[in-house]
């Protein structure tokens, strides 16, 4: 059901002439990923359109009757939408998360949007990164937050052993020395390393791309790294996860916990408890060493409880059908919650 209105968009985007890429997973474009079961979109778009891009967006959204926006919330380095669509008992949904400034760790960056944007490339009929710029993200994306998945191990070897000479410039760019420029390369090359092997020089990489920004773009990084800061702990006290408490048992929430995981978390992390006959000091101490770390990263938790000390919207789910629940759920979503409540109660 999204398909039509992903693909309306971007066509919209095109004659309008935003300037965007896609920066991966956009093979199946303007389907899902075949190899996910839910859709998360990354692009940079430039900061000149992002005002129109926003505009856009929502008036594509409202012209679809079916579609809603169920959730948007920013970072220092990217703006978040969620968005669904409900007709009858089928649901679909797309988090489409728009990176702006450039591609970088914090607020130091190491490659800004207009490099990005003037080497893109169309792909049927959307905008995409270069193939250099697509791995070369999910490389340093991964090692600089310390995971490097397999799932991207073998395209970021192949990419870099192709893009030797554009590898060399980039980390030439941000003052690696020549020794490990050379043992990068090398990794790139053999037939025997692998991607996770560079994870070595994960420290290196990291000083040298904060050393690079500070000293290339000093008032610009003092200001993206004081915007990252307060974005960060803006989310922290307004969590933006999904966490429910719900009546009955488990069992008889299980339905509406595996509804919720495809529709409105887009592949986060998610969790289902039993809250029971806990006091309001048990409940927050439960609060934050299962709730928190869950919902504070924009995933989903949904408690069991008999409990009724929480003053926040009730709703009474034998007034409404399966998919009126999950719409009224998703609209309550869209608002502001505080850290230690829940988003609503579900009686």
């Amino acid at each position: 059901m999204i398909k039509r209105l992903v693909s309306k968009f971007f066509s919209d985007l095109n004659s309008k002439k935003i300037k965007y890429a896609i920066l991966r997973n956009y093979e199946s474009m303007p389907s899902r990923p075949r190899n996910r079961n839910y859709f998360d979109l990354d692009l940079i778009v430039s900061s000149k359109d992002l005002k129109k891009f926003h505009n856009l967006l929502i008036k594509n959204i409202l012209k679809d009757n079916k579609a809603i926006l169920i959730k948007t919330f920013k970072r220092s380095y990217v703006h978040h939408y969620r968005i669904a669509k409900i007709n009858g008992n089928k649901f679909d949904s797309i988090q489409i998360d728009v990176h702006v400034k450039g591609q970088g760790w914090w607020g130091f960056y190491y490659l800004f949007e207009d490099e990005i944007l003037n080497k893109r490339r169309l792909f049927k009929r959307f905008y995409v990164v270069s193939d250099f710029h697509r791995n070369l993200f999910n490389w340093l994306d991964k090692l600089l937050w310390g995971e490097l998945k397999k799932e991207y191990s073998k395209p970021i070897k192949k990419s870099m052993s192709k893009n030797i000479s554009n590898l060399r410039n980039f980390l030439t760019k941000i003052n690696l020395s020549k020794d490990d420029i050379k043992k990068l390369i090398n990794i790139f090359s053999s037939k025997t390393l692998k991607t996770e092997n560079t994870i070595y020089f994960r420290s290196k990489i990291l000083f040298k791309i904060i050393r690079w920004s500070s000293l290339k773009h000093p008032f610009e990084t003092i200001k993206w790294s004081t915007e990252f800061f307060f974005r960060e702990l803006y989310l922290r006290i307004f969590p933006p996860g999904l966490f429910i408490i719900c009546n009955k048992s488990i069992k008889k929430n299980i339905y509406l916990f595996n509804l919720l995981k495809r529709t409105a978390i887009m592949g986060q992390t998610s969790l289902i408890l039993n809250f029971h006959n806990i006091s309001k000091i048990k409940y927050i101490y439960y609060y934050f060493k299962f709730v928190w770390p869950i919902v504070r990263h924009h995933g989903l938790v949904v408690c069991v409880s008999n409990n009724n000390f929480f003053g926040v919207k009730k709703i009474k789910r034998k007034k409404l059908s399966k998919s009126n629940l999950i719409k009224k759920i998703l609209i309550e979503y869209k608002k502001t919650n505080y850290v230690g409540f829940p988003n609503l109660i579900i009686n």
